[in-house]
């Protein structure tokens, strides 16, 4: 239906994602006699350059598809055959609830609540407590202290750092002070595919209309490559080398900024004499680096003289960097390079830390109460798997539930998570989508998508925007909402009043907008409320007076060298520490970015966006050349745990010496156990950083060409 054709009988409700996609938008659903007709984005919404609308991407307007896709589960299904087999039998919802309490029951009086491991996942966030992973950890800690498999699989490594450096978590500038930039350095960062905040793409673009000179440092030239004036190919895992011969540069031509380091930082003497080769012999050289990072000492210069001097100086840095073996480095050498550039603080600049914005944005919300247990115990998310292979968890799990998480999927080294899956006794996965996981699952509970449920959300990466998701179609066949799952479970495990309160989610809605102290009367009529206060620029006040605005580090102030750091065998400085070779016979670097076309593992059940773009593996041409591997052909990526077949992109756009295979395609093995679904995690490892951070972009494959025929 056109919009020319549409009548009264057209009716807009709005909504938005909860996916874990990288920004938050505006979404209308036109819904006629029950069914969607199409995705809209509002009618007649004030936009300008400083506040721009919340236009969605393709993810957004592709909830149609996902909604009908194929894969969707439509009523609680039990295993009937051997795991993966995707045998399953329909039963009712009574039935599953009935045997799901009593397996919980009888995990919990025969092994004890630590035997029941609960895991969640991106699956949907943001909201308030009815959906998702809130809504499970809800139950939980009004039911038992169980295993929960917990922790931050996206930014581990750069939250520490913040963590020594900054004293706690701090959020970065508003990207409407990416205005102000000369220069904006996108290091690892992808805003064009992977937004990582609302319409920063749009900031930079306009920052770059203005004058501004825009560079990529990436191991690929990605799609943000239209909004940059120079590409610089980057070694993976290399970033604090870099880094280091820029620092070199700036100190030895006296473009360091001196007065910012003695007011602001502690250590940088220390970072200094390391730069220098004061320590150890080795002056860290733009000649030093250019063999380890694949950046020419011509380059390096350059761009230390371009952060130094066209100030204000922005440096957004993307969460890739740091999910390596040494990923605190990266991290901690980037916000480094900051002080040392003088760039913190300053309208236009930046600290090169987190990056997004929360707090202090006006968002007056609550969210549905918690109970009292906490977690008996936790397992980090990268490494689950081999806790439960190496038998080192007493009890051993007797009970997996996994709520808005593709896990098999999601976490490194997926085969190995197929085997400690196979260890458990009684797999329980809610889900919208018969993902790997649901195929290996026992019980497997239909979850409605966003379409078919309300919340209130807030917006990802930004603490300005409350969005009202209103329900805009009936559940497809007997799907339901997480809240609904957990309350009749509650009920039947004698916690029903505790986990409801005897309220419906309209209900709990209805409690919050009431309780909130903001003013939300067009709130349903319009779907959102934007509280968009003038742009922020962090650290600007502790720039301008560091002892009247003192961080909460032991200094007060930001602390480059970090004998935390030492306590996990790491330079106390933000030092570059050499990644080990690959093994023997894998002489190829594999990254795994997001992709714009999924969200995590989310959205591969939608045909249609797997249309628009095929999913491929990228190789350099003179990689190809070497293995005879021309662009189309089907090639076979292989890793030490695991191998996939795929098809090669033969492309400049990828530096020598490294492939991609972009993360969130699903697990599909074949007969001979090779993975035809292209899972970027059959080819990772369960390797964690120093502190415990995933390392996902740091392994070591090989590309061979598969015989036609």
């Amino acid at each position: 239906m056109s919009p020319e054709q549409e009548t009264t009988d057209v009716r807009r409700i709005p909504f938005t994602c909860t996916l874990d996609c990288g920004t938050r938008c505006e979404l209308v659903a036109c819904v006629a006699d029950g069914r969607l007709v199409r995705i809209d984005t509002p009618h007649a919404r004030d936009d300008s350059v400083q506040f721009p609308r919340l236009i969605p991407c393709v993810r957004g307007r592709a909830h149609r598809r996902a909604h009908n896709a194929a894969d969707r589960v439509l009523q609680p299904l039990r295993r009937s055959g051997p795991r993966g087999s995707g045998s399953f039998e329909p039963m009712s919802w009574d039935d599953a609830l009935d045997e799901l309490a009593e397996r919980l029951v009888q995990a919990r009086d025969k092994q004890g609540p630590l035997s029941i491991l609960h895991a969640t996942g991106a699956g949907s966030i943001s909201g308030r407590g009815l959906n998702g992973a809130d809504a499970s950890r809800r139950f939980f800690s009004h039911w038992g202290p169980v295993t929960e498999i917990a922790g931050n699989m996206s930014v581990h490594c750069v939250t520490m750092a913040q963590q020594w450096m900054l004293g706690s978590h701090l959020p970065g500038s508003d990207r409407a002070t990416l205005l102000d930039s000369r220069l904006i350095l996108l290091w690892g960062m992808n805003p064009a595919e992977n937004q990582m905040g609302p319409n920063t793409a749009h900031f930079i673009a306009e920052a770059r209309d203005r004058g501004a000179r825009v560079v990529l440092l990436d191991p690929r030239y990605t799609d943000s490559g239209v909004l940059a004036d120079e590409w610089v190919p980057l070694r993976p895992g290399t970033d604090a080398a870099l880094v280091a011969a820029m620092a070199h540069v700036m100190f030895a031509e006296g473009l360091a900024d001196t007065e910012f380091l003695e007011r602001c930082t502690t250590g940088h003497e220390a970072y200094r004499s390391y730069v220098l080769g004061e320590v150890d012999g080795v002056p860290k050289t733009p000649a030093w680096a250019a063999p380890i990072t694949g950046v020419s000492a011509e380059t390096i210069t350059r761009l230390a003289r371009a952060y130094a001097t066209e100030r204000p100086a922005a440096l957004l840095a993307g969460w890739g960097p740091q999910r390596t073996r040494y990923g605190e480095q990266s991290a901690r050498a980037l916000m480094a390079l900051a002080c040392v550039s003088g760039n913190v603080g300053l309208r236009g600049g930046g600290l090169g830390g987190y990056g997004t914005r929360g707090g202090g944005g006006g968002i007056e919300m609550g969210a549905l109460p918690m109970g009292t247990y906490a977690p008996g115990r936790r397992l980090p998310p990268g490494s689950w798997a081999p806790s439960i292979l190496e038998g080192q968890l007493e009890p051993a799990p007797s009970l997996l539930y996994i709520v808005a998480s593709n896990l098999v999927n999601r976490s490194p080294n997926s085969l190995a998570n197929l085997a400690a899956l196979e260890r458990i006794p009684y797999v329980v996965v809610h889900e919208p989508w018969m993902t790997p996981t649901a195929r290996h699952a026992d019980l497997v509970l239909p979850i409605n998508t966003d379409l078919e449920r309300s919340d209130l959300v807030t917006s990802w990466g930004h603490d300005s925007h409350l969005f009202y998701s209103q329900q805009a179609l009936a559940s497809r066949g007997a799907s339901r909402t997480d809240y609904w799952v957990f309350a009749q479970l509650a009920e039947r495990l004698g916690i029903g009043e505790a986990y409801t309160q005897e309220r419906t989610e309209q209900e709990w809605l209805d409690v919050l907008l009431a309780e909130s102290p903001m003013a939300l009367d067009d709130l349903e009529d319009t779907g959102i409320l934007r509280r968009d206060p003038p742009p922020r620029v962090a650290l600007e006040a502790f720039r301008h007076d560091p002892d009247a605005h003192r961080l909460s580090t032991r200094s007060g102030r930001i602390e480059l060298q970090n004998p935390d750091a030492v306590a996990y065998g790491l330079p106390d400085v933000p030092a570059y520490v050499e990644t080990e070779p690959g093994p023997v016979g894998y002489p190829l670097q594999l990254v795994t970015p997001h992709h714009k076309l999924r969200s995590n593992s989310c959205l591969d059940a939608n045909p249609w966006l797997r249309r628009l773009e095929p999913h491929t593996a990228w190789i350099h041409p003179a990689d190809a050349a070497e293995r005879g591997i021309a662009e189309g052909d089907t090639v076979l990526v292989e890793a030490p745990g695991g191998r996939v077949r795929i098809p090669a992109l033969v492309t400049p756009r990828i530096m020598p010496g490294v492939v991609s295979v972009a993360q969130g395609t699903w697990l599909a093995l074949d007969a001979a156990g090779d993975d035809v679904g292209g899972c970027a995690n059959t080819l990772t490892e369960h390797t964690l950083s120093p502190t415990g951070g995933p390392t996902t972009h740091t392994a070591w494959v090989q590309v061979r060409r598969l015989d036609h025929g």
